[in-house]
This record gives C-alpha cells, sequence and structure tokens, in this order.
C-alpha cells in the first residue's frame, strides 16, 4: 500500500476506532470516504461494512438527497411521514488494498452488481445486501417520489493501485458503465475508476475544511459589531453562487452546507418553494430574482475580501436553505441575470451565532421545536461536557455545531452531536436501543422533547456517551470481537439494567458511576464483570439482521440480565 493510502487508512483507523481485522477496516475506510461525498451525516465504521456472504459487493448505501437510510423501515417511514419528492442514490462499492490492476476483478464486480440487482439473483447475498436489495425494492414501489423518476446507481471500484492508462483496464469501465446502463434502473449511472489519488482526493475532502472564493457583483461592509469579527452584504449572481458556494470543485453539491439551518428542504411542491421556482421559470421575471427574495445568511469562520471576491472558510448557510436547494434544482435555467442578496458573517461565538439563527428564521415563522441547533438543554449539554472533560483521562466533546472541534485535531469518535447523544441516551436512559438503532431520526424529530427534556440531568447524557465512546474503543483494541459493533446499543441498555441494581453492591454511589466504572477499564475486575454481562446478555455476536431489528431481543437480553442480579 502507498505509504500516503497507508496514512489516511491508519488515522482513520485510529479516530473512528475500525474494529476489524485490515482487510474489513481497509472496506469500511474507503466505504466512509465515499459516503462523506454524498452526506455530512456522522458515522459508525460498523455501519459501512457488513458480515456474511460476499458477492463482489463490498459495500451497498443508500442517500435519500444527502440523508443516509440503513434500513427499509426507516425508508418506508420517511416516504409515509414527507410528501415531497428526492433525489435517490444508490452507491455500491468493491475495494482492493492491491497495488496492481485486474480486468476480472472489475468485470466481476459488474456482473455481481448486474446480478443483485436482478429480479432473480443466482448469487448468495449476506442478510444484508438482502435487506439493503428490500430498499432498493422499495425505492421502485415509491417510484412517483424519486425525482427524475429513477434512482441514481453509482459503483465506485476502489484500490490501493496507482492510475493507469492500461487500454483493456479503461475498456473494461466503458463498458461495465455501459452494461449498468443498459439495465434500466438507473436515472444517472456511474462506474467510477476509484485508483489511490481518488481515494486521497475522497478523504481530504471529507476531513478538510470547505473554502469558496465567491465573486461578487459588489459588496458593502458592516459597521463594527460586539463578537462578529467581519460582516458584509453582497450582490452576487446566482450562478456564481451555485458554482462557488452550492457545489464543490468538481460540480457536485456539497454535502454540509445546511447543518446550522433550522429546516431541511421542503421540496419544490410547498407554496414558497413553488412560488420561487416560478420566478426562476419565467423569462420576464427572473431578473428580479434577487429584488422578490430575502436572501440567503452564511456564517463563516473567516470572511476575507479581495478585489470583487470575497474567501471564505468552514462555512455554513444558517437561512436560505429553501432558496439554495431551489437554486441546485433548477441549475439549467439559472443564467447571469439573476441575482441574490448574500450576508457573510464572520463569527465563532456559540452564542451569537445560536442568536443569528434564531433572528433569520423567525421571519421565516420557524416553530421553536425546529430550533434543534440552539435549544437551551444542548448549551448546558457543551458547557457541561466541558467542565466534566478538563478532568477527564478519556475526554470526550459535545459538539453544537458541526466542525468545531475540528481546529483542535480531536479525534471523531471522541466526538458526539445531537443525533448521536439522542441515540446514546435512547439505549441507556430511555432503554430503547431499537430506536437507538432503527429510527434515529425520531429521536431528534417527534420524540425530541422526550430525549433533551427539560430538567434532565446531564450527567446521564454524558455517562451514555462515555459508555459509546469506551464501547467503542474495547472493540477497536480487539478486547470484545469486532461484531459485538452491531450490537452496541443493546449492550449499553443491558449495562444500565444491571448497573442500576447492582450499583450499591460495586461500591458505587450512583447507577452513573457503575457505568462509568464498568466501561472505562481495559482489564481488571471492572473489565471481567462488563465480559461477563455481554457475554451473558448477548452469548452470540452473529445475530441476524432481522432478530436484531426484532422487539423481542431487547426482551430475552433483559431477561439474560437478570441471571446476574
Amino acid at each position: 500500500m502507498h505509504l500516503v493510502t497507508k496514512s489516511y487508512f491508519e488515522s482513520f483507523c485510529k479516530d473512528f476506532g475500525a474494529p476489524y481485522e485490515e482487510a474489513k477496516n481497509f472496506e469500511a475506510f474507503v466505504n466512509y470516504c465515499v459516503f462523506s461525498k454524498y452526506s455530512g451525516d456522522n458515522v459508525e465504521a460498523s455501519d459501512l461494512v457488513y458480515e456474511g456472504a460476499d458477492p463482489g459487493i463490498d459495500g451497498a448505501l443508500l442517500f435519500l438527497d444527502d440523508r443516509a437510510v440503513f434500513s427499509v423501515e426507516e425508508l418506508i417511514e420517511v416516504f409515509d411521514t414527507t410528501k415531497r419528492e428526492y433525489q435517490v442514490t444508490i452507491v455500491l462499492t468493491q475495494a482492493k488494498r492491491s497495488t496492481t490492476w485486474s480486468k476480472q476483478e472489475i468485470d466481476s464486480f459488474v456482473s455481481a452488481i448486474i446480478d443483485y440487482l436482478s429480479e432473480t439473483p443466482a448469487q448468495p447475498h449476506s442478510q444484508y445486501l438482502s435487506d439493503f436489495r428490500k430498499m432498493f425494492v422499495a425505492i421502485f414501489q415509491n417510484i412517483g417520489r424519486i425525482k427524475g423518476g429513477l434512482p441514481n446507481i453509482h459503483a465506485y471500484f476502489l484500490t490501493a493501485a496507482p492510475d493507469t492508462e492500461a487500454v483493456e483496464i479503461n475498456a473494461a469501465f466503458q463498458i461495465g458503465e455501459a452494461a449498468l446502463k443498459k439495465m434500466g434502473y438507473s436515472n444517472e449511472t456511474l462506474l467510477v475508476k476509484g485508483h489511490r489519488e481518488i481515494i486521497h482526493e475522497l478523504w481530504l475532502s471529507a476531513e478538510g475544511p470547505m473554502e469558496a472564493r465567491l465573486a461578487t457583483v459588489g459588496y458593502a461592509p458592516f459597521p463594527a459589531v460586539p463578537n462578529i469579527s467581519n460582516a458584509y452584504v453582497a450582490t452576487v449572481t446566482a450562478r456564481s453562487f451555485i458554482d462557488a458556494i452550492l457545489k464543490d470543485k468538481n460540480g457536485a453539491p456539497r454535502k454540509k452546507l445546511f447543518e446550522e439551518n433550522v429546516r431541511d428542504f421542503l421540496g419544490v411542491d410547498v407554496e414558497v418553494n413553488s412560488e420561487i421556482a416560478e420566478t426562476l421559470s419565467d423569462a420576464d421575471k427572473k431578473a428580479r430574482f434577487g429584488l422578490m427574495n430575502n436572501g440567503v445568511t452564511i456564517v463563516a469562520s473567516s470572511v476575507r475580501p479581495a478585489g470583487q471576491e470575497i474567501y471564505i472558510r468552514d462555512f455554513q448557510i444558517v437561512n436560505g436553505c429553501q432558496t439554495s436547494n431551489i437554486l441546485i434544482s433548477m441549475d439549467d435555467v439559472v443564467d447571469n441575470t439573476v441575482c441574490l442578496m448574500i450576508k457573510l458573517i464572520e463569527a465563532d461565538e456559540p452564542s451569537v451565532i445560536d442568536d443569528i439563527v434564531r433572528a433569520t428564521n423567525r421571519q421565516s415563522k420557524v416553530e421553536d421545536a425546529q430550533f434543534i441547533s440552539t435549544l437551551t438543554a444542548l448549551r448546558d449539554l457543551e458547557q457541561y461536557f466541558n467542565a466534566r472533560g478538563v478532568t477527564e483521562a478519556s475526554r470526550i466533546y459535545f459538539e453544537r455545531r458541526k466542525g468545531q472541534y475540528r481546529a483542535d485535531n480531536v479525534a471523531p469518535v471522541r466526538i458526539f452531536d445531537a443525533r448521536e447523544t439522542a441515540r446514546c441516551y435512547a439505549a441507556m436512559v430511555m432503554m430503547r436501543p431499537d430506536l437507538s438503532s432503527r429510527y434515529p431520526n425520531r429521536l431528534t424529530g417527534e420524540l425530541l422533547s422526550e430525549v433533551f427534556v427539560k430538567g434532565a440531568h446531564e450527567e446521564d447524557y454524558y455517562t451514555a456517551c462515555f459508555s459509546h465512546y469506551r464501547l467503542r474503543m474495547l472493540t477497536s483494541n480487539k478486547r470484545f470481537d469486532g461484531k459485538y459493533s452491531k450490537l452496541r446499543w443493546h449492550i449499553i441498555t443491558a449495562a444500565s439494567k444491571y448497573c442500576a441494581a447492582k450499583y450499591k453492591k460495586l461500591g458505587c454511589k450512583t447507577k452513573n458511576e457503575a457505568l462509568y466504572n464498568i466501561f472505562a477499564a481495559n482489564d481488571g475486575e471492572w473489565f471481567d464483570r462488563l465480559n461477563l454481562l455481554i457475554t451473558t446478555a448477548l452469548p452470540d455476536p452473529d445475530i441476524s439482521r432481522d432478530l436484531l431489528k426484532s422487539p423481542p431481543l431487547t426482551g430475552t437480553m433483559l431477561a439474560n440480565v437478570d441471571k446476574l442480579l
């Protein structure tokens, strides 16, 4: 393996607590690189690979716009609870650590995909691929909700080999892509030649800051404001806004722009968005677009003008998600006659950014429940994690804002955002590992008020996240079989019951103290207790995905814990 590839791979394994042997960890690494091209969601290494029969496909991922979906139940729930259309992308991967190319391996990958997506596959499939195929079928059962009438299919053959101009290799990719298109299942069909330089580019794009130079028609600075380093109001062409801000250097929509925006894209058909689309479609009206639109607000870590351009770094669109997504959707009709007003704000103080987010979205009548990024509970959690972390050897961090610890070079395995914290809390406090594993979006949606409930103890959230972090470390360090990674939520629930019943006998003052101790140890009597708990509650890590998703598993597991009480 090339020295640079090896360095990036080892960084991934360390930062994400990759729990498998090298070949499987390499699959997780390249799948993460590809995953980050499509979504800004946090993801576990164990969610990126699967065990079982391998028909020549190492990874299967599904995205609705930029949301990753991992179960058919969650996919159906999305279709049942929303009415808008989605851009659906199916990503299939093959990972090779070899530094040489093989035409036969490329042909085998294409053949495996064609067989896998056929009505009657001949190859045996793991439980994961069988379940993923159910999602593929569900997509076509909801074809009226898919933009363009069909999903995109993007296949990545990823290898540690350098690029090659070998005729037979390039021909294999051309012929393979044509064969995938011929199936007729997809709108956009790609067979990507993922040589090592492509892997390097994907990794750096996933881990590095976003930077852009935005050409302006003109701009004016705001007067000096406390806690705001720089601020400008700029008029830009919508074309330059799309090309510089909404898309990356390869022309693909950026996936991490709207983490601070309090509303997801609502679709073209809702009233306000259909009016925006109508304006862009009307040759007489689109020149007035900038006068009829409220514009976009961007917060960045750095805003620097240079001539008629403004350089921005680590930026987020905090207001203007609907306008931005309409512009992307109608890219083909946007020309230089369409202009837009942009507010660019350089700010680092979280409370100031909160005020900007709340104020700019108030004008759009957004409900309080949608302000997840500005909930007082989350601010309190951030303060608690930071205060607690000063004295902790194994420090973990609560992240209210995407990328806020990037400058501190904190390993991702130590960082918990609101969604991941909610999953940990549901498993430990709510005793609902099924919600954590199958329906995580519910926890920051309809169940938000139950998860981040007023008056809840910050220590509960911290202990839940610490337990999850340590469990990842114990599987990464091979203290437990990596197969237990998929059972992490159930293990936390089992430990919660065990420690609630036994903490006094274990010499602890509280349940949380016992939970902290049982997960903190790498060996000794506390580790032995955890080992006994896991092997008693969940004696077989080779649990099928069907059983893993079934409600009876939680009951059986908790009944097994009773044997230790």
